[in-house]
């Protein structure tokens, strides 16, 4: 159903998605003990901070500026601490910001080099999952081997091609969180794609996150992204949660999965980025 999305829920939402990016890096920190993995806290929201190898995905900040700003201190120090990575530094940042942190980036050189959608649903409507939608079968009986084994394979032919390593640090990452549910959609018994959803706070009770989404290439077009949502969409509701969100860039198959599903485009987040500094000498 249509939803307003006004500073309010924008707020739940981008508190929610910050939430889930802590709680990736603390599952990285216990995957890998690595202890220089962290999280910085900013404006309201927080920055993390991994593997340079993992690029942006697990190096960068989101959630702040809604209910507090930053200053152009903490913003140095930040940036300091991704120079030291050698990456630069990377802000989403939702259109229902503070307006005072828009001149503060562009006093300190960011650009918007991306955009990201976030589409909501509420799940005061939504139906039950069929038990199966013509051949295809979901359920959350996947081992964590095999979710990390077909998550992992169900990504690695992409447009953009991610490293095998971030791949399998994601997948790893989600077999690890206690928040987080697992599910696999299989035809004839063979599994043909996995996806997660992962349940977080918020000031309305639990929200749901509907991330971590594949299919195996060669079972492509043929209604499986489509399962798993309808799947996780009833298990958010049947879990008492008041909506459910999932992000995606504007006009890819994610988002046109996401809209067939009911989920309706909140808000488009630009992504504010400012290079490393070039080492001296």
């Amino acid at each position: 159903m249509p939803i307003y999305c006004g500073p309010e829920l924008a707020l739940i939402l981008e508190h929610a998605e910050a939430h889930h990016l802590a709680r990736q890096v603390a599952a990285w920190q216990g995957i890998s003990k690595d202890s220089s993995a962290r999280v910085i806290p900013l404006g309201g929201g927080i920055a993390a901070l991994t593997r340079r190898e993992f690029g942006r995905k697990l190096n960068h900040a989101c959630g702040l500026g809604l209910d507090d700003c930053t200053t152009a201190a903490a913003l140095f120090e930040l940036e300091n601490s991704y120079a030291a990575m050698g990456l630069g530094t990377e802000i989403d940042l939702c259109p229902h910001v503070t307006p005072a942190l828009l001149p503060l980036l562009g006093d300190r050189g960011y650009q918007v080099n991306a955009f990201s959608n976030t589409y909501v649903r509420a799940l005061d409507d939504q139906p039950d999952a069929p038990p199966h939608e013509g051949r295809i079968v979901c359920a959350t009986d996947l081992s964590a081997d095999e979710f990390i084994a077909h998550s992992v394979a169900g990504f690695s032919v992409q447009l953009s091609t991610r490293p095998v390593s971030l791949l399998q640090a994601l997948a790893h990452i989600a077999t690890q969180r206690e928040d987080t549910r697992l599910f696999a959609a299989r035809m004839d018994g063979q599994v043909v794609g996995t996806a997660g959803m992962a349940l977080l706070p918020s000031a309305v009770g639990p929200v749901a996150h509907l991330y971590i989404a594949s299919t195996l290439p060669e079972y492509r077009g043929r209604g499986v992204q489509q399962a798993l949502l309808r799947a996780r969409l009833a298990a958010a509701r049947a879990a008492g949660c008041a909506f459910a969100f999932v992000t995606a860039r504007p006009a890819n198959v994610s988002a046109r999965n996401a809209e067939r599903a009911g989920l309706r485009l909140a808000y488009t987040k630009c992504t504010f980025a400012r290079p490393a500094p070039l080492p001296l000498g």
